[in-house]
């Protein structure tokens, strides 16, 4: 009996809780359960609805089985490639360099093909010293063009350098005939005051710099273009006296170097140590006695003649063109490129003393001697001379108001 009642008392406990829970909000719920007349509250009625609810067996813990650990390894990275070297590395300066002369020779070779074409038509122009004129008075029309022509083809075939290289050798007293506008000024070791450094003492050797070239006389029979050097000179070393510019023909006699910066004439006694000449043979009428003059002008035992010259090459289809167009090179610059220079010195009487031949042979770079003249090194001698040109105190007898000489 007592378990019908308890059964009853959970269904009347458990029948819609929530309605029951609003009849007990409202007051109209039943107080007291109908099976056992036992008090009833509205906690019951929760307890006996969550006591319906059947709570889900716990899932068993499962223990996973043991397994003894291992240690992954890390998949092998693969190789890292190498990067490639740069092929150029290491032949950039020689592609510069290499283009560079591919660029000279080409426009050198342009510059042939032009006057082969120009002159294609002329005759074969006549190489014999005698059918050349007196061009003086050309070289004065064309004097204030004269550099600007020929600036980029000196600079194309390298000829300032070798204009530097001669001129550096030439020392003592220097005369330069057919020195045109004065290309070569600028390449000289002059001895006077202040030039690059002459007149300081020299830390290695404590003794005073000094410069190798004593004396200068410049000869051209162009008014126009020895007035031009004039100017050049000044521009290149302002308030310098003592250049002696001559306006004559070199292969007629000339006079010896001065003995003091105010003399004129010269000393018809004296010889020069050093005679140089660029591009001068092409344009006088009998280049072989312009040589023999030469050769008198120089000291017996150690003078030299230095030579820049152009004329006939080593090959002979380069002879052809040469040939071709000397007549309008002629016409232009009073020249004639095709003049056979070995013979020219041969015929002289002059020995050569050293020979240096490029751009296919038409380019000489010559030192000649008298013959009988003893060997010498022309490094040795310009060493000598240098010891014996005027000490500094002779130098600095001029006084400041005057302009700077240097002999």
């Amino acid at each position: 009996m007592a378990t019908i009642m308890q059964a009853s008392c959970q269904k009347f406990a458990a029948r819609s809780w929530r309605a029951t829970w609003t009849e007990i909000a409202r007051g109209s719920a039943p107080r007291t359960c109908p099976g056992c007349l036992r008090s009833m509250s509205s906690t019951s009625y929760m307890q006996a609805a969550k006591s319906t609810k059947k709570t889900p067996p716990k899932a068993q813990r499962v223990i996973p089985e043991y397994r003894t650990p291992t240690r992954k390894v890390a998949p092998a990275a693969p190789p890292k490639a190498e990067p490639k070297a740069n092929p150029l590395r290491y032949r950039t300066i020689p592609i510069i360099f290499g283009s560079i002369t591919l660029f000279a020779l080409s426009g050198y070779c342009t510059y042939l093909y032009v006057l082969h074409t120009r002159a294609g038509s002329s005759p074969s122009a006549p190489s014999s010293p005698a059918e050349q004129a007196d061009i003086s008075s050309r070289y004065d029309s064309i004097a204030r063009s004269f550099d600007a022509k020929i600036e980029w083809t000196e600079k194309l075939m390298g000829l300032e350098k070798l204009r530097k290289k001669l001129a550096q050798r030439a020392y003592g007293d220097v005369l330069e005939v057919s020195i045109g506008t004065g290309r070569n000024l600028e390449f000289y070791d002059w001895d006077f005051k202040g030039f690059h450094g002459v007149g300081k003492m020299d830390e290695q050797n404590k003794k005073l710099k000094r410069g190798k070239v004593r004396s200068f006389t410049a000869v051209d029979q162009s008014a126009e273009m020895l007035e031009i050097a004039h100017e050049k000179f000044a521009r290149l070393f302002p308030g310098v006296v003592g250049v002696r510019w001559v306006v004559q023909d070199a292969s007629k006699p000339i006079p010896g170097p001065p003995r003091r910066g105010d003399e004129r004439s010269g000393n018809q006694e004296g010889k020069y140590d050093t005679v140089i000449q660029t591009m001068g043979l092409c344009s006088v009428a009998d280049p072989a006695a312009l040589l023999r003059n030469l050769g008198e002008c120089v000291k017996e035992d150690s003078g030299r003649i230095l030579l820049l010259e152009h004329g006939r090459g080593e090959w002979e289809w380069l002879n052809g063109i040469l040939d071709r167009g000397a007549e309008e090179h002629a016409k232009e610059f009073g020249c004639w490129w095709n003049r056979e220079l070995g013979e020219i010195v041969k015929g002289s009487g002059l020995e050569i003393v050293q020979l240096t031949r490029k751009h296919g042979g038409t380019t000489w770079m010559m030192e000649l001697r008298k013959p009988g003249t003893k060997q010498l090194d022309l490094k040795d001698k310009a060493g000598e001379k240098v010891a014996d040109i005027k000490s500094e105190a002779a130098q600095a007898a001029v006084s400041p108001s005057e302009k700077k000489g240097w002999w």
